[in-house]
């Protein structure tokens, strides 16, 4: 996280990016049993170019899919649908592993934006997510993040290619 030892993304080149991320990994991984990478934008998005430095420059072993309930297209972009919850989620872990090249790093829970949903209708979505992707879902502002946090917990560390 940005603060203290973070890497502001949009201030690199995009040709060093992988690498201004990696430095903190390498730097903390070894003293860490968990190093929690926070994403930025969507490999979706045109406008976005972070995911993929981020994805290759902290090689993760886990994944947390973060989406808006309901959202249904990119914001800004209305002619970009987002594709399903497993669609993205296969297309997050393909792009990850670089078709092999790299450890396969699964998406295990899903973080679910429910700001503007009301609770109740947030815990059915959430509800609904989770049985959608097979995955804990929740919101972590709203209940927590001890779904998510357990299912990365639980996950065995992918294999080394």
């Amino acid at each position: 996280m940005l603060g203290d030892d973070g890497v502001a993304l949009d201030a690199v080149r995009v040709d060093f990016a992988a690498g201004a991320v990696e430095q903190p990994v390498m730097r903390y991984g070894h003293d860490h049993d968990l190093l929690w990478i926070e994403g930025q934008g969507s490999i979706f998005n045109p406008a976005s170019t972070a995911t993929l430095p981020l994805m290759r420059g902290s090689q993760p072993t886990h994944l947390i899919l973060v989406h808006r309930a309901g959202q249904t297209h990119i914001k800004n972009f209305d002619h970009i649908k987002i594709p399903p919850l497993p669609v993205a989620i296969a297309a997050c872990e393909s792009l990850v592993t670089a078709g092999g090249a790299f450890m396969a790093a699964k998406v295990v829970g899903i973080a679910l934006n429910t700001h503007h949903l009301d609770e109740a209708t947030a815990k059915l979505e959430i509800e609904a997510v989770a049985a959608l992707t097979g995955l804990p879902c929740t919101d972590v502002v709203r209940f927590g993040p001890d779904r998510l946090l357990d299912a990365v917990l639980a996950t065995p560390m992918p294999e080394v290619p």
